[in-house]
């Protein structure tokens, strides 16, 4: 390679031409590589945002609902609502005015679905069957279950065949949906207090329109909407979180009892999960009815 010395002008000019194009070309570079770390610097500040405001709202969520709270007229000591046709409630357990998670003493898990229920099978002979349901409004199942089984259930019901009582949970509260389990049951306890006539229609809502919001829950603008489509006023009830204690203990007796996922159904204090594979739960039933 020739030296600077022995260059022509025309060399020089191309050589100094080459070393500012390398220059640029290298600034570029940093440039790109500190924009790039500006932006990936700004993502990472936002999902910390993100992060941390939602951490605050579920915290600041858990401090608001207290663990001790009213207990619905139609309410139990396990934290369910029974059904005693489509449009009428059972009296709650007297005297149960107030409730206190708290008080529950869960044991510790074993993974495995127990093999009856509190209050299983506490109806006399001759009385409709019970069949106790422990589900959540943000469960894809217990949705399907509604969906296959409602009808069914419906018809029982108004021939004072069968009770059904909902324990509903939270088992699947979630801060991203502003824990949509423990509101939507909320919502349908308030429903059981100020209009009970329509409870059994609200919770049929509830899960039917698990399929458009697929897990992301209703505002609680939304469930007052739909209740009040129905003729019922919950919205002081709702606004005021009036039963998330109610809800809290009703998860805290289901824990205690050994459930660990939903739909879990009982019929006359028979798991429906030990049932055949592949057999209806409407056949299952049915069959258990027949034999009681």
């Amino acid at each position: 390679m020739a030296t600077s010395k022995n260059q022509t002008k025309a060399e020089r000019q191309q050589t100094a031409r080459e070393k500012a194009r390398q220059m640029q070309e290298e600034q570029r570079r940093q440039e790109k590589r500190r924009s790039l770390m500006v932006r990936w610097g700004v993502v990472i500040g936002v999902v910390v945002v993100i992060a941390v405001v939602i951490g605050v709202i579920f915290m600041n969520s858990s401090r608001s609902i207290p663990n001790a709270g009213p207990a619905p007229s139609a309410g139990n000591d396990q934290g369910g609502i029974t059904l005693t046709s489509t449009t009428e409630l059972a009296p709650g357990d007297e005297g149960l005015e107030e409730v206190d998670a708290t008080t529950v003493e869960i044991p510790e898990a074993t993974g495995e679905q127990p093999e009856t229920v509190p209050d299983a099978e506490a109806r006399p002979a001759g009385e409709p069957a019970q069949i106790i349901v422990y589900a959540d409004a943000n469960c894809v199942h217990c949705a399907s279950f509604e969906t296959e089984n409602a009808e069914q259930l419906n018809q029982w019901l108004d021939a004072g065949e069968v009770t059904v009582e909902y324990r509903m949970l939270d088992f699947l509260d979630n801060p991203a949906t502003g824990n949509y389990s423990s509101r939507a049951a909320n919502a349908a306890t308030c429903v059981a207090e100020n209009s009970p006539e329509n409870y059994n229609s609200f919770l049929s809502e509830i899960f039917g329109a698990y399929t458009g919001h697929g897990g992301q829950g209703l505002s609680d603008d939304e469930l007052k909407d739909m209740a009040s489509g129905l003729g019922a006023d919950i919205d002081s009830c709702v606004d005021g979180n009036t039963y998330r204690p109610y809800v809290t203990y009703s998860g805290a007796q289901a824990r205690a009892a050994g459930v660990a996922g939903t739909p879990s159904v009982w019929v006359q204090g028979e798991n429906w999960a030990t049932a055949e594979q592949g057999q209806s739960f409407t056949d299952w039933a049915q069959g258990i009815m027949d034999a009681s």
